[in-house]
């Protein structure tokens, strides 16, 4: 499971993040070539890449992806729900809503050092998620901190 490599305690320290820090853009050719790795998917030898919908640039690869445990979806929300109904008849599964990333090179509000903010896409400016340094919750229930959120519906995904 990967972990994102800058913690939050960066920013609650009140230093800067320098671009060097962020992991390279997926979306520049030559970075894509030389620093992301191709990630195996069955027996081809492509990257699996995430992809603005609005214009088709590149945004992030499978190894910018932050994985998480699954929460316990609705009921990890509010505390009434927590202790209402029965525990033995749960779904095992909850869809994550979206996709947490660690902090890239396009993201021009994490560089200009803003504890949170929403994330645009660097080529048309399409809004694709948020980040907070500080951390968000998942739609599964599960705690991201710091969290670089894109959302499934504004990312498509192609190998």
């Amino acid at each position: 499971m990967k972990s994102c490599h800058i913690s939050g305690d960066w920013y609650s320290r009140g230093e800067r993040i320098d671009s060097s820090m962020l992991a390279p853009d997926p979306g520049l050719s030559v970075e894509l070539s030389s620093e992301v790795k191709t990630v195996q998917n069955g027996q081809s030898g492509q990257a699996f890449i995430y992809r603005c919908k609005n214009c088709r640039r590149i945004v992030a690869s499978r190894e910018n992806v932050v994985d998480h445990i699954p929460g316990e979806g609705e009921t990890s929300f509010e505390w009434h729900k927590r202790k209402s109904g029965n525990p033995f008849n749960r779904d095992d599964e909850y869809e994550c809503s979206s996709l947490f990333i660690e902090p890239l090179r396009w993201m021009k509000a994490v560089e200009e050092g803003a504890p949170e903010g929403k994330l645009f896409c660097a080529h048309c400016d399409a809004r694709l998620g948020y980040f907070n340094w500080s951390g968000m919750q998942c739609s599964c229930g599960s705690w991201i901190t710091p969290a670089f959120q894109l959302h499934k519906s504004r990312i498509g995904s192609s190998i």
